[in-house]
């Protein structure tokens, strides 16, 4: 979706989703040493990815993913975490507002982990992530 957020392209649609088979072997986001030592690395995963071009922001998105994973999913709620960017003080209190979740239940990360990227250059910005414990 590089193309459509860079503005160089237009879809007929405003939103889109994705699940990403993803395998640890290397690369930009190089983890495959930790695989093992932790309970969240592991060498696949399948990875659910929620995208607007112009629709929706991060309230909209934060509400979707949310109802998604309780209401569709029907994960229990206390099983429950996210992560959101350090410095993101809007995704921490809308995880608040939506999911009543607590402050300890939301995680303050680092730009390396909860700062999407395309590359080195081009879109860029902070992200939530949801975990099951």
């Amino acid at each position: 979706f590089k193309n459509v957020f860079t503005g160089q392209e237009r879809r007929p649609y405003s939103r889109a989703t994705t699940a990403q088979k993803c395998v640890r072997a290397g690369g930009k986001h190089n983890d495959l040493d930790n695989v093992g030592y932790t309970a969240r690395h592991h060498t696949f995963f399948e990875m659910l990815g929620n995208f607007s071009f112009g629709d929706y922001f991060k309230e909209q998105a934060i509400s979707h993913a949310w109802e998604l994973i309780t209401k569709d999913f029907a994960l229990p709620k206390d099983r429950l975490l996210v992560t959101v960017f350090s410095e993101d003080e809007d995704a921490a209190a809308l995880w608040r507002k939506i999911a009543g979740l607590p402050d300890e239940k939301i995680i303050r990360i680092a730009t390396s982990d909860n700062f999407w990227r395309m590359g080195d250059t081009g879109p860029c910005g902070p992200c939530s992530e949801i975990f099951f414990d």
